[in-house]
């Protein structure tokens, strides 16, 4: 819906040019309130005789500033279509003499990334200077310094308040592009101090929000992830006040991720639902697949923090979301959901009877994983794969065809050739202490073999003791040491 804001002088006039297209005035409301009387996410202002575009806060169009245009019909409809997103019709009202036509069609060179020559940039105010140089098809392309001193000029000219925080929302992003969290945090709260309007607030709120979490570390202060989730959740209430439920949807998928670190799971799954309930309603295929991913991973974390009962939840949760992230289109994902449905599988509390039901199924989505991160292509991947599934051999019944602690043995050789001491150290260690956890349970053909491999397990726990410094893997170790020593004395 877009709303037209005048006085009872220009109304009549208005109502008039409006109702002169068919069936405009269904997605066109007229108001002379000061707010509109319906929700609304775009407003245009009819002030004297010009027309006013406000700021568009939350992205549902590009983020360029018209300038104020003289009211006639011509550029009322081109400004009204082009908000409704329909540019082909907007350009049918105006000629290239009209001063509004330049950057009508800039605005759209942007919205769907048309090539924009340097020169077009001519006479052009600060912020959509660096907003075209940030964002559009432009060459030649700046560098960053180049563009965050755009941004700065823009910054220091902008017209208003609303306008400089707008400008800030954009360099923000930035920012947050280059990874620069820490200056994103300590920027987006300097902007806010100067921010006037709710919608500025929220806007930069939401920035904040998001360096915020980005920038945590292990282990997670509570505190920090509280204030994050406040904000998130105010600016998740004023988008649905304002019928932006998709913006509502993708930040609540970001609280999910928030909810799920502070341990409070009901929370992070009411998040979670609102998401995939919008995504439905709205047909957003693609993000529907992320928020039911994001659900399954909330839900098999659930079941790993005390609550068994919501793994096969998870199961159910995985195997909705291939049904958009299938092999052949998805293979990246369908690879990420099978490697997490062979954890499940392999940690899943299950009866005697049930067992080899499960293995069969954990090995199934191992294998299926492995085909996709291969050693050549996804060597880390490769790596982790190979561990996890080694560990989980650890713990299947005896198997008909193969001795799955040697073929544990192997995948965990093979993650060691991935995992070297240079690269990755404490995945090495990892993955040494679970070969080390296997070693007792292997069969030894004598007492030469047994000698060999005492000492090849003594040598792995050396070296762990020199990858790592982390007190809980070294404890590890030394109790691999102190069950060797008993078992040499034995011998």
């Amino acid at each position: 819906m877009i709303t037209i804001l005048t006085t009872t002088e220009h109304e009549f006039q208005i109502k008039e040019i409006i109702d002169s297209v068919d069936h405009l005035n269904e997605l066109v409301q007229v108001s002379t309130e000061d707010s509109p009387l319906e929700k609304s996410d775009k407003i245009l202002r009819v002030e004297g005789k010009e027309i006013h575009s406000t700021i568009d806060w939350f992205d549902t169009e590009p983020p360029y500033l018209f300038p104020s245009v003289v009211l006639s019909e011509a550029s009322l409809l081109a400004l009204v279509f082009y908000k409704i997103g329909n540019e082909q019709q907007a350009f049918q009202y105006i000629s290239e003499s009209d001063s509004s036509y330049k950057h009508l069609l800039l605005a759209t060179k942007l919205k769907f990334g048309y090539e924009i020559e340097l020169e077009e940039l001519f006479d052009l105010n600060a912020h959509n200077k660096a907003i075209l140089h940030h964002y559009s098809n432009l060459s030649p392309r700046i560098s960053f310094n180049e563009l965050r001193e755009l941004y700065a000029n823009a910054l220091q000219q902008a017209s208003s308040s609303d306008v400089k925080s707008y400008t800030a929302k954009h360099y923000l992003n930035l920012l947050l592009d280059a990874q620069l969290f820490e200056d994103t945090i300590v920027a987006s709260e300097s902007f806010l101090k100067e921010a006037n309007s709710k919608a500025a607030q929220l806007a930069l709120s939401m920035q904040w929000c998001t360096a915020s979490f980005k920038n945590l570390q292990l282990p997670y202060d509570p505190d920090t992830l509280k204030s994050i989730l406040v904000k998130q959740e105010e600016c998740i209430q004023y988008l649905q006040a304002h019928d932006l439920n998709l913006n509502a949807a993708l930040l609540a998928m970001e609280a999910c991720d928030v909810a799920n670190f502070l341990g409070d799971f009901p929370l992070a799954k009411e998040h979670i639902n609102t998401a995939i309930k919008t995504f439905k309603e709205e047909e957003v295929t693609e993000f529907l697949g992320e928020a039911g991913l994001k659900k399954a991973h909330l839900l098999y974390h659930w079941s790993k923090n005390g609550s068994p009962q919501y793994y096969k939840a998870a199961i159910n949760a995985f195997q909705d979301t291939l049904k958009v992230f299938k092999k052949d289109s998805h293979p990246d994902y369908f690879a990420e959901i099978q490697h997490s449905l062979a954890l499940i599988y392999s940690e899943i509390p299950a009866p005697p009877d049930e067992k080899p039901m499960w293995t069969a199924f954990c090995a199934s989505a191992f294998k299926e994983a492995l085909e996709f991160y291969t050693k050549e292509t996804h060597p880390y991947e490769h790596a982790m794969v190979c561990h996890n599934y080694a560990t989980a051999l650890m713990d299947f019944p005896p198997a008909k065809l193969h001795n799955n602690h040697e073929k544990a043995y192997g995948l965990f050789e093979n993650a060691l050739e991935i995992r070297t001491t240079e690269k990755y150290p404490t995945e090495r260690a990892l993955t040494l202490l679970n070969q080390l956890e296997l070693g007792w349970l292997m069969h030894n053909e004598d007492g030469k073999q047994e000698e060999e491999r005492l000492q090849s397990m003594r040598k792995k726990v050396e070296e762990v003791k020199s990858l790592v410094t982390d007190e809980n893997l070294l404890n590890r170790a030394e109790e691999q040491l102190e069950k060797l020593e008993k078992l040499k004395a034995i011998i």
